[in-house]
């Protein structure tokens, strides 16, 4: 008989979390598993999962204000709780500082292998959501870390109260395309919030003092998205900026690109970061980030200061000027690709939640 496991997500729309939770679930279905995909918040299904995959979303939604999310969440834990209920898995898997207390919270009681992740920087929440934590995780059957950097922080945070076990994410099949030249294109993918801090890469674009045909294009949506677009133009430089939104199709645009930078502060494990190093390109980011056990700084990517919006703008000027470098460096990223294979990630995953 098919061994089950019942994946909790917070939607299926677009996000890193969808994404990693997703091609698990998809890779499981093709390893024999059986599979049942909860989204938390019903709505638009921008990953697709495969047709053998059963997936379940609540008939009612999370409405703006106090008093809908305080009816919502009880609501949510109520629809979690009787879904696995019914569905009786072998395990139940959950990625999401935010849902991962939603979950144990709702199968108190019962008696379902659970595994979790938080998928951001492990020391970005506070007070209320660590002391949450704190009481609820050790009722976890494990917690996987996607760095060592966020199993050290579990670690000295839990001691052995925590079953943790370190897998990065897996990559998703990058398209490469031999018919698809490089262009002079900065390309940023993600959302447009402030971790994300597209503001930096935005000066520091805008500090280039001579960009020879060098355009900037920003891929994604975001709370932040109008207001980078405000900034664009009081920086004069609408003419060399573009922002494409939602993109579905965004291997081509990594083809088209000839450097990729992540400006974040603040990351878990960045899958466009992989994704771009993955199509062969170029990557700078921010050594803030758990770049480390990504690539090897100088050698597979550029990792600079934190924040530091000079030296951004120094690494920028320095791919741009140097074709041999950018494709040194690309050409190394590209190993990537079987570094974090989704069979392999989904090999770790499998025997730490079934033991196989």
């Amino acid at each position: 008989m098919k061994k089950s496991i019942c994946i909790v997500s917070p939607s299926t729309n677009m996000g890193g979390i969808e994404r990693a939770l997703v091609l698990l679930a998809n890779t499981f279905i093709e390893k024999d598993y059986k599979v049942d995909f909860i989204s938390c918040l019903a709505g638009e299904h921008f990953y697709e999962l495969r047709r053998e995959i059963c997936l379940i979303e609540p008939n009612f939604k999370r409405l703006p204000g106090l008093n809908s999310r305080l009816i919502f969440y009880p609501r949510l834990c109520l629809f979690i709780r009787r879904t696995i209920i019914s569905k009786n898995p072998d395990a139940i898997l959950s990625f999401g500082d935010w849902f991962n207390p939603i979950v144990l919270l709702s199968l108190l009681g019962l008696r379902y292998p659970v595994f979790i992740s938080d998928r951001t920087s492990p020391d970005r929440y506070g007070f209320p959501l660590e002391q949450v934590k704190t009481i609820l995780y050790p009722r976890s059957t494990g917690f996987i870390a996607q760095t060592k950097r966020a199993a050290d922080f579990k670690h000295k945070k839990f001691g052995q109260k925590l079953n943790i076990k370190v897998i990065p994410n897996a990559l998703r099949e990058v398209s490469l395309y031999s018919n698809i030249s490089r262009e002079k294109i900065i390309l940023y993918v993600g959302r447009f919030a402030w971790e994300k801090a597209p503001e930096l890469l935005i000066r520091a674009y805008k500090a280039i003092p001579d960009r020879q045909g060098w355009q900037l294009h920003m891929a994604g949506t975001g709370p932040l998205l109008k207001s980078m677009k405000a900034l664009v133009a009081d920086l004069n430089i609408k003419d060399a900026v573009v922002f494409h939104g939602k993109i579905q199709d965004i291997d081509t645009m990594f083809a088209r690109a000839g450097i990729y930078v992540l400006p974040s502060v603040i990351e878990g494990f960045p899958n466009s970061l992989c994704e771009a190093m993955a199509a062969g390109l170029p990557c700078i980011c921010f050594d803030s980030i758990p770049y480390e056990e990504i690539f090897t700084n100088g050698v597979d990517g550029i990792a600079i200061d934190s924040g530091d919006l000079d030296k951004l703008t120094s690494a920028m000027i320095e791919l741009m000027n140097d074709k041999q470098l950018r494709e040194t460096l690309g050409t190394r990223a590209k190993q990537i690709r079987n570094r974090l294979s989704v069979d392999i990630i989904g090999k770790q995953f499998t025997e730490f939640i079934f033991g196989e």
